[in-house]
């Protein structure tokens, strides 16, 4: 069964409301109808209602079973404009500045997300509905943890791994970098996979000196306080993060034993990069990236996505909102 077979199979018929903040696209139609059809989830569209109907008609989606949602006559915008004003008045936000933002489809999906009306909001086809501002401001961290994360799954046939962080902390220092490693475990185990969690470098047990090697054991020597029982090491190379044989030589009493599946890159620079060449050159599918860190799952999208792409963002939403 493929990774994502898998999340299908956990959010069938849970009824799981995810709201696609982008409700007059093509793809967030298509998408909806083709969850909708498999009982995966309950889309909900944000948007003009007549536009969206209309839009529906003309792609030949019907909108039995999809929730439609228009910030413009929506029955409960009134009590979001009063939340947003409570949740951001210390930043000067007015009744008036709540009136406009909340008729902005992603700011009105993620105070109906707060509101409990929904499991998960998926958004950012366009870019000024990007979801991360209202998703910081409305959504905000789960307690305990200081800054967001995200992971891409990366998916073979036979295997399944998670980098992190890979699209949003550029140069993490030792605290924020253990809880990305937290983070991703606690994602990791959501997903039904058991972590174990290597923290990456260009050097094994010392093989190397620099302050970002310090860096990444002081964040191992953090997750490890905080988390005594999770499989955790470094500093590691990848090879022998993965390769049980080359363990053995540079890294024997590693608790990882060269079968590592979370991996933790010290800085934007080589998450990025390394998902990227995995996914062109390794052959992975790379989904994602999946915020981890905030109350209720929140997820960006490529602007250049497909419709499959945004569906299993959706299910892959569900699925955190149900953990």
């Amino acid at each position: 069964m493929s990774f994502m077979d898998d999340v299908y199979a956990k959010v069938k018929g849970k009824g799981c409301r995810v709201i696609y903040a982008e409700g007059l696209e093509d793809r967030a139609i298509r998408a909806a109808g083709w969850l909708r059809d498999r009982d995966l989830v309950v889309p909900v569209l944000i948007g003009r209602e007549a536009a969206v109907r209309e839009k529906a008609t003309a792609l030949g989606v019907g909108l039995e079973g999809l929730l439609l949602r228009d910030p413009a006559t929506d029955p409960r915008r009134a009590t979001f404009e009063a939340d947003y004003v409570q949740l951001r008045k210390h930043k000067g936000v007015t009744p008036e500045i709540a009136r406009e933002r909340v008729a902005l489809p992603h700011y009105f999906a993620a105070l109906a997300l707060r509101a409990g009306e929904a499991t998960g909001v998926v958004s950012g086809l366009n870019s000024e509905t990007k979801p991360f501002i209202p998703a910081f401001e409305i959504v905000k961290m789960r307690q305990g943890m200081k800054r967001a994360s995200s992971i891409f799954v990366m998916t073979w046939p036979d295997r399944v791994c998670f980098y992190a962080d890979c699209s949003m902390n550029i140069s993490p220092d030792a605290e924020t970098l253990a809880e990305i490693g937290r983070a991703t475990a606690e994602s990791a185990r959501a997903f039904g996979h058991e972590p174990r969690v290597a923290f990456l470098s260009f050097s094994t047990r010392d093989s190397a000196k620099d302050a970002s090697i310090d860096r990444i054991k002081e964040a191992v020597a953090l997750v490890r306080r905080a988390e005594p029982g999770l499989i955790v090491d470094g500093e590691v190379q990848f090879d022998a993060a993965i390769l049980p044989d080359v363990a053995k030589k540079k890294c024997p009493d590693s608790p990882l034993e060269g079968r590592a599946n979370v991996f933790i890159f010290p800085d934007l620079n080589s998450g990025n990069i390394a998902y990227k060449i995995t996914e062109r050159l390794g052959g992975a599918r790379a989904i994602g990236p999946v915020f981890q860190g905030l109350n209720k799952p929140v997820n960006d999208v490529s602007r250049g996505c497909s419709v499959q792409d945004f569906a299993d963002v959706a299910a892959i939403t569900a699925l955190q909102g149900m953990g």
